[in-house]
């Protein structure tokens, strides 16, 4: 529905009746908790053609488990964790070792369905759609109703203080801190067994950050969340424990 600008903005009222077709994807069918597991993973980024520059050995044997609980994933840039980050949500396929979800290899087709990413950078939303435009829009990608994906995000842009005027602005009039809030409003909303945060505080006020380190402990009590943060102090208060990365490998 359109406000008196023209904008959109979610609708109120009570839910729609859902059809009775409607069914969800796999990936928000599966039981709440399970243990991921990367073992030996090797990505290897050849070097841009005619550049005479060497390949990038991103990932070099990296190793880990994700039981539920929050993870802290830690080290200097250029260590691989955004790499291992996007090999675990299966946006890339890593050249060598597995992931397992409870036991079983999952490839990047499973990995999508079972885990959600959070970029450290979040750009890629259709800028001239406004933020509950591209909530409702990501969100009926990832199974849910138009209803519920309003009502998820209009909680949790209360819990981040993202307001409705937020909400129904463009989203590349936003502010590099309300983008960040959409972009974790997605993947929270997603209810996937794996929650992979790249550097979630990046941009966030202090009431922000403190929103979102309550979602993260909450988030984890069921389910394994991996985080990244270049503030100790951040991430050790949102992680149960710490695991240190470098180059391309977890120490």
């Amino acid at each position: 529905m359109k406000n008196g600008a023209g904008r959109a903005s979610f609708p109120a009222g009570p839910a729609p009746a859902r059809p009775r077709h409607y069914h969800r994807p796999r990936a928000l069918c599966y039981h709440s908790s399970m243990k991921f597991e990367a073992r030996g993973l090797i990505k290897i980024f050849p070097a841009p053609l005619f550049s005479g520059g060497v390949a990038l050995r991103a990932l070099d044997g990296a190793a880990m488990e994700a039981a539920p609980g929050v993870t802290g994933v830690e080290g200097p840039n250029g260590s691989g964790k955004t790499t291992l980050f996007r090999a675990l949500a299966g946006i890339i396929e890593a050249d060598g070792g597995q992931v397992l979800a409870d036991g079983a290899p999952a490839g990047p087709e499973e990995l999508r369905k079972l885990a959600a990413y959070c970029p450290a950078n979040p750009r890629n939303f259709y800028f001239r759609l406004t933020a509950a435009e591209n909530l409702r829009f990501f969100g009926a990608l990832a199974g849910l109703s138009p209803h519920e994906a309003s009502a998820s995000a209009l909680a949790l842009a209360g819990r981040l203080g993202l307001a409705q005027a937020d909400l129904d602005r463009r989203f590349d009039r936003l502010s590099e801190g309300n983008m960040q809030k959409v972009s974790l409003i997605r993947t929270l909303s997603r209810r996937a067994r794996l929650l992979l945060l790249d550097e979630p505080f990046r941009g966030l006020d202090a009431a922000a950050c403190a929103g979102l380190l309550e979602l993260i402990k909450e988030t984890g009590r069921d389910r394994a969340v991996l985080i990244s943060s270049h503030s100790p102090e951040l991430l050790r208060a949102a992680a149960g424990r710490i695991v240190k990365m470098e180059a391309g490998r977890i120490i």
